[in-house]
């Protein structure tokens, strides 16, 4: 039996029209309040996140000891000669 993701219920109150907005959103996506609210919360602590922590972002450029234009890749990349 695989693990349980734990989960914590998260209730606020909204004015009207962003519920309406909410509602008609999710009619038209075919999703639930639910899951339309949990994609906006994801995105937004997605796009609120310091990435400045986040190590894919903290890479140093590698040095290669073969030089490659630009140019050569494209037309590898896209079978140009």
């Amino acid at each position: 039996m695989p693990d349980r993701i734990k989960k914590k219920v998260v209730q606020t109150e909204i004015e009207i029209g962003d519920y309406e907005a909410l509602v008609s959103l999710a009619k038209t996506k075919n999703m639930t309040i639910k899951q339309v609210a949990r994609e906006a919360l994801r995105s937004w602590t997605a796009s609120a996140t310091d990435l400045s922590k986040d190590p894919l972002f903290r890479l140093k450029p590698v040095k290669f000891k073969v030089k490659v234009s630009s140019n050569d890749i494209e037309a590898f990349l896209y079978k140009r000669k």
